[in-house]
């Protein structure tokens, strides 16, 4: 999730230095106090005590940075679309249905009709990130949400399902808990018609690579 949590430097109990962390990168915004710090009896500053502040913000943000990168180096796609992009655009889905569009093969956009990819070089992403994201969008914009509408109620969103109970084993999508193929479960379970049946494996496929699975 985006780190919009904002961890502070306490100088005596007066918030000094918030600093914002956000995967991939640390943004510290230095704010002016409402007041100078001060000895009791003293016209001193404490200025020991607001630099030790500020030193241990900067190693809360860039241990929570740390942590943020070793994620996205594992390609979970929309965990890195939850941390980077989700705070302002939501759920990766729900933005592509309905700001985006593919247009001869291309990821277009309301204002980018061209090609989306250049605008997304120069939009936070990692530069390695740009295409997987761009073809995650892409079939987020083309497949009908039936995990979503089917079986988000018991089983969260369709990523957090991938990585919690499905798996690849011998070129067949199965339940980790079970190892039975998804395809066989889902003719006695949720309760699906076996048209949409089959339409729920391919995605389900896709969003467990998204998610970094081998």
């Amino acid at each position: 999730m985006l780190c919009r949590g904002i961890e502070r430097a306490w100088s005596g109990g007066t918030p000094a230095w918030p600093v914002v962390v956000r995967p991939g990168a640390v943004e510290v915004r230095l704010l002016p106090l409402a007041r100078p710090i001060r000895r009791r009896g003293t016209g001193s500053a404490r200025r020991p005590v607001a630099v030790a502040g500020l030193v241990g913000a900067m190693f809360v943000a860039l241990a929570l940075a740390t942590a943020a990168r070793a994620q996205q180096d594992g390609r979970d796609l929309h965990a890195y679309w939850d941390g980077r992009c989700g705070y302002c655009h939501g759920d990766s889905a729900d933005f592509a249905r309905r700001t985006l569009g593919v247009e001869g093969g291309r990821l277009v956009g309301r204002h980018h009709r061209a090609d989306l990819r250049p605008f997304l070089v120069n939009h936070y992403l990692d530069d390695a990130l740009v295409e997987p994201v761009a073809a995650m969008l892409a079939a987020q914009v083309t497949a009908r949400p039936v995990f979503r509408q089917s079986c988000s109620k018991c089983h969260d969103t369709a990523a957090e399902f991938a990585r919690r109970s499905l798996a690849s084993r011998d070129g067949r999508l199965v339940g980790v808990a079970t190892g039975r193929a998804v395809a066989e479960s889902l003719k006695q379970h949720g309760g699906l018609p076996a048209a949409e049946q089959a339409a729920m494996v391919g995605p389900l496929e896709r969003v467990l690579r998204e998610t970094g699975a081998r």
